[in-house]
């Protein structure tokens, strides 16, 4: 009877629908266009002298195999994840895990790979009580209903003094995020290893700070041999 005098309706369009999104919104969210590189997985011109690396990636070495994004910013998309991430719409994550698990079908760095484990990157215990949710884990629970995977925890963050990196410099975010992240000591000690291939799962690829950091305390642990990145959002 509530459901007929007021009926759930989509997010973005406001038309009735029985999911937050509805799958024409949903079907219309901007995706990464491609060609895109295949280390950080950014838009690359297919005119360029390498199609498949993009200029930041050239003749550097990752310490991830490759990092790929389901949703390029725009101001719809970026509304969405700010709507996750800060205003606790963690409804959002069942309406957006399906675009996660679209990476699946048009990536076969993914899809050739059959035993990933999902690592979401943490948060500091403070932004944990005052949040109430992290996100990336929301996202994590929502892809492994829809791509079976084990999900595992084995980084910690650790408190910089700084709140948060929205508004750092590129440069300022790699140093804070080396500092930020670490292996909990059970993998730190080589008591515990890490499955041979891990996938962090983060909500937004800006610059790659906090995702290349996770990666870099990964391959400090016994075990891994190939780390994958997927994030929700890619920032222009």
């Amino acid at each position: 009877m509530l459901d007929w005098i007021y009926p759930n309706t989509c997010q973005l369009c406001g038309e009735v629908s029985h999911a937050t999104l509805c799958p024409a919104c949903l079907h219309s969210l901007e995706r990464v266009p491609k060609p895109v590189c295949m280390y950080c997985g950014a838009p690359v011109a297919g005119n360029q002298a390498d199609p498949y690396h993009c200029e930041a990636c050239r003749n550097k070495p990752r310490p991830f195999t490759f990092a790929r994004s389901a949703l390029y910013e725009n101001d719809t998309t970026l509304d969405l994840v700010h709507d996750l991430k800060y205003h606790k719409h963690t409804h959002l994550a069942r309406a957006l895990a399906p675009v996660l698990a679209e990476l699946w079908e048009t990536n076969h760095v993914l899809s050739d790979t059959a035993d990933w484990a999902l690592v979401p990157v943490p948060v500091t215990k403070s932004k944990l009580f005052s949040r109430g949710y992290n996100q990336a884990e929301e996202l994590a629970e929502e892809l492994v209903k829809l791509r079976p995977m084990p999900i595992i925890h084995p980084l910690r963050r650790v408190n910089t003094g700084i709140r948060s990196q929205t508004n750092l410099s590129a440069t300022e975010r790699m140093k804070n995020a080396y500092r930020a992240y670490a292996l909990l000591p059970a993998y730190a000690d080589g008591s515990r290893t890490l499955p041979p291939n891990v996938l962090i799962l983060d909500d937004v690829y800006t610059t790659g700070a906090t995702t290349r950091a996770c990666a870099h305390a990964l391959r400090q642990a016994k075990g891994v041999k190939n780390i994958g990145i997927v994030t929700l959002l890619r920032v222009r």
